[in-house]
This record gives structure tokens, C-alpha cells and sequence, in this order.
């Protein structure tokens, strides 16, 4: 055993805890799963350009549905997507698309998910793989971009996409969107233009808005507009656009031309507080950044100490947050909040091992607050 010894007179001062900074995690990673001309069917790949998807997947010499999404995702922004091959022969059924799920859950974290052959498959296995998919990024922290299947009946108009969404049940969640009415895609081999699902580019959209505006803005309007997209399968009208807003769809116009631009950023939460795109992704956002800064809390004592250091940060992170205009308010109390302490911490708790924090924070209106609850599991205090 190593000796110690005390010098008479002196006195030993323990550096005091700094701890961690809460670093923001990513916002813009995309994943998709499909059929390619050629890859990996057994191993996720994570792509950075649409070069590298051509030379590991096949460029657009056969006018794969999944592959021309891509392409759209690449030219609207994105920069890095995890790429689930399922094969190269048509898909008739949702089993593969489920295998892909599992595949895709080896990975590390992702943020928006988009299956755009979900269009191709009959009703039944749409179904499957879309409730899939909402509970796989539920779990994940992730969005679901939402392509409505068409094999088993046309759904373009926004009459039968009423009555379609209003039979649905698990689709009104918050962490999914949708967009319509498809868009025209890159001619491959100089053929007649493609009719796709707008998932690929707007997916795009929103990583070129996280990384230019934040993910705390709306990818809508006149700033999000749909790049390599040569036009829209058919025109809405205003009060459609109206009808498919109030329903969480939104809806794609062509304003010149040559432009075509998002005009909506809803999710299809029946939850009115994560009605809006821009507000979900940022709880999302504020939460996996707040549960990976926070690793260290594990080997630390459930007690008040621990509480202050872990307060400490994440009040930093969401002053620097605010001052970049995430929230709403004149002064920081208006626009957020942090609490961890006997106010959310019970001595069960302190004896289970269990940290609650409670954050608060305003996207809209000052002291007008969103709560999220994040648990983190800390030394009991019986084991300190």
C-alpha cells in the first residue's frame, strides 16, 4: 500500500469539480433503407456524397426509386446518410424494410429516417413498416419522413389523402412528418421525368437549415427551396393547402417555373404542443444533447453536490442557445429553466439511483414553456 504523509503546517486543497460541458449533438445525419443497383445488404454504410453513394451503390443507370431520392437529398443539402441496402430486386413485401430496421439499429445515432419505397408496397405491409419505423425513431430520438403507399389505390388527390391519414392509427405521433404532392425527380438516361416522394429532398432541406439558420427554424417558405426538383405532380390550391395544414401535411408548392419550395413544417402530432416541426425537432435536440453530456453523472453520489454540477451546465447550454435566438424572451428567465433538485428528486430516488432533471423552455412566446423530463441513474446514496 502506497504511504502517505502530512506536512506540519501545511494544507492540502482539493481542486474543486468543473464539470463537463454539454456539447450539441448532431442534428443532420439521415438514414435510409431501399433497394439499389448494388451495396451491402448486411451492413449499414454511411455515405457523404452522392459520389460515393454512386461508386459503393450505383448511380442512376436503372431509375431506382430510393436512389433518386437520394440524389435529391444530396443536392438540397445533406451530408452525411446511413444507407440500408435491402437488395436490388423489386419489393413486394414489408420484410425486408423490418430487416433493415434491425440492421440500421447497430448503428450510432441518427436523425431523420425516410422509406420511400413505402410507396410501392400494398397497404397492409405499408402499415407494418411505417408503425416500425415511428417506434424505431421514438426510440432513437429521430424523425420519420412519411411516404404514403400508392400501390393499392392512388392517393395524390387531397380528398382520398384525408380520408387516408383520418384511418390511420400510430401515424399522428410526433416525431413523424409529411409531405406531398410528390416531385419531379433527375431523368435518368434522358427518359420521360419521374414522379417521386418528396422525402429524399426535404430531408435535404433540413439539413441545410439546421446548418444554416438552427434546427431551432422552420424549414419552410421562401428559404427552403427544393433544389434538382423540376416541378410537382399537381398544383394545390389554397384552401387545399389550408385543409392539408390543419390535418399536419405539408404541403409543397410550385411558386415559378423554376422554384419549388416547402410551404408547411408540421408534424403529424394530434398533440398540439408538438404540432410544429421546428419545436419537436428542438426538444429532440435539447434532449440527446443533454442525455450525452451528462454520461459522468453515473459514478457520481445522488446527492445535492451532484445536483449543482449538473445544473451547471446545462443552464450554460441553453444561455448559449438563447443567445443564438432559439428561444423566445428578453432575459433568461423567460426563455428557459433548469431544475434538479429536491423539487423533482425524492429520497426514493436518492436511494433508487434516479437523477430527474425538468427543463423548460420557450419557442414561441416568453415564459410560455415546453417541459421535458430527463432521468439519468446516479450512485445511490446508500452506496457513497
Amino acid at each position: 500500500m502506497k504511504k502517505t504523509h502530512s506536512i506540519p503546517g501545511a494544507s492540502i486543497h482539493k481542486p474543486s469539480f468543473v464539470p463537463p460541458v454539454i456539447e450539441a449533438a448532431s442534428t443532420s445525419t439521415a438514414a435510409i433503407i431501399g433497394s439499389f443497383p448494388k451495396g451491402s445488404m448486411t451492413s449499414p454504410q454511411q455515405v457523404l456524397t452522392w459520389e460515393a453513394f454512386e461508386k459503393e451503390y450505383g448511380g442512376l443507370e436503372k431509375p431506382a426509386l430510393s436512389s433518386l431520392c437520394i440524389k435529391q437529398f444530396f443536392d438540397n443539402g445533406g451530408k452525411a446518410i446511413w444507407v440500408v441496402g435491402i437488395g436490388s430486386k423489386p419489393i413486394k413485401g414489408g420484410s425486408p424494410f423490418l430487416q433493415g430496421l434491425s440492421l440500421l439499429d447497430r448503428i450510432g445515432d441518427f436523425n431523420i429516417l425516410f422509406i420511400p419505397q413505402t410507396k410501392e408496397l400494398p397497404d397492409p405491409h405499408a402499415t407494418k413498416v411505417m408503425h416500425a419505423a415511428i417506434a424505431f425513431v421514438t426510440k432513437h430520438r429521430a424523425m420519420y419522413v412519411l411516404d404514403v403507399p400508392q400501390r393499392d389505390a392512388p392517393r395524390q388527390t387531397v380528398r382520398a389523402l384525408t380520408t387516408w391519414v383520418n384511418q390511420q392509427t400510430g401515424i399522428h405521433h410526433p416525431n413523424v412528418a409529411m409531405y406531398v404532392p410528390h416531385v419531379q425527380g433527375p431523368q435518368p438516361l434522358k427518359k420521360a421525368p419521374l414522379h417521386i416522394p418528396a422525402s429524399g429532398a426535404m430531408a435535404g432541406v433540413w439539413v441545410r437549415t439546421d446548418q444554416q439558420r438552427g434546427v431551432w427554424k422552420a424549414p419552410a417558405g421562401k428559404t427552403a427551396i427544393l433544389h434538382g426538383v423540376q416541378g410537382i405532380e399537381q398544383t394545390l390550391t389554397e384552401p387545399e393547402m389550408g385543409q392539408l395544414a390543419q390535418l399536419g401535411i405539408n404541403p409543397i408548392r410550385q411558386t415559378s417555373p423554376s422554384q419549388v419550395v416547402a410551404w408547411g413544417a408540421r408534424t403529424l402530432s394530434s398533440n398540439r404542443e408538438w404540432r410544429y416541426l421546428s419545436i419537436r425537432r428542438l426538444a429532440l435536440f435539447l434532449e440527446s444533447s443533454i442525455q450525452q453530456g451528462l454520461g459522468w453523472v453515473v459514478d457520481e453520489p445522488n446527492d445535492q453536490t451532484l445536483w449543482a454540477h449538473i445544473r451547471q451546465p446545462i443552464d450554460v447550454f441553453l444561455q448559449s442557445l438563447f443567445r443564438q435566438g432559439a428561444f423566445q424572451g428578453q432575459k433568461s428567465q423567460e426563455a428557459y429553466f433548469v431544475k434538479c433538485g429536491p423539487d423533482t428528486i425524492s429520497s426514493a430516488d436518492q436511494t433508487a439511483g434516479n437523477v430527474n432533471i425538468m427543463i423548460g423552455f420557450a419557442p414561441l412566446k416568453p415564459a410560455e414553456f415546453i417541459i421535458l423530463t430527463i432521468q439519468h441513474k446516479a450512485k445511490s446514496v446508500r452506496q457513497a
